[in-house]
């Protein structure tokens, strides 16, 4: 299935796992100064996340890791088992060392503290986005 299109360019589809709703609402703000057309697609736990991502068409997926019902960990490997060509990013509140080595080792494309420097955010966000080189293809 095809990305949806705004004025002829393409609109990236970003799937977004948040039980916080003021954190969703703030992620949803910062894509904005991505410069890039993001569809945002907001589930508030891992289960609803899951169904979307089954039936829909993303091109990255934010997760956070402490979710109700399964955590973030879980979730990426079982989007890593049926999904695996989707990148995801993993946010946590709750950083440390191990943590960030097996969710990295099971497949995210990168871990981040929600209050990392929105800046790195953003440029994990676009380099994941971006379209690759004409010679990869």
């Amino acid at each position: 299935r095809e990305a949806p299109r705004i004025s002829g360019h393409r609109v990236e589809a970003l799937g977004h796992v948040e039980d916080e709703q003021r954190d969703a609402e703030l992620i949803k703000e910062l894509l904005q100064e991505c410069e890039i057309d993001i569809a945002v697609d907001v589930a508030t736990n891992a289960e609803e996340g899951l169904e979307k991502v089954h039936n829909g068409r993303f091109d990255l997926i934010i997760c956070d890791y402490c979710l109700p019902g399964m955590n973030g960990l879980s979730f990426l490997k079982v989007i890593k088992k049926t999904k695996g060509n989707i990148p995801v990013l993993v946010l946590t509140g709750y950083a440390n060392d191990e943590l960030q080595s097996q969710v990295i080792r099971h497949g995210a494309c990168t871990y981040l503290r929600k209050d990392a420097d929105h800046r790195i955010f953003l440029n994990v966000v676009r380099e994941t986005l971006a379209p690759l080189p004409a010679w990869l293809m």
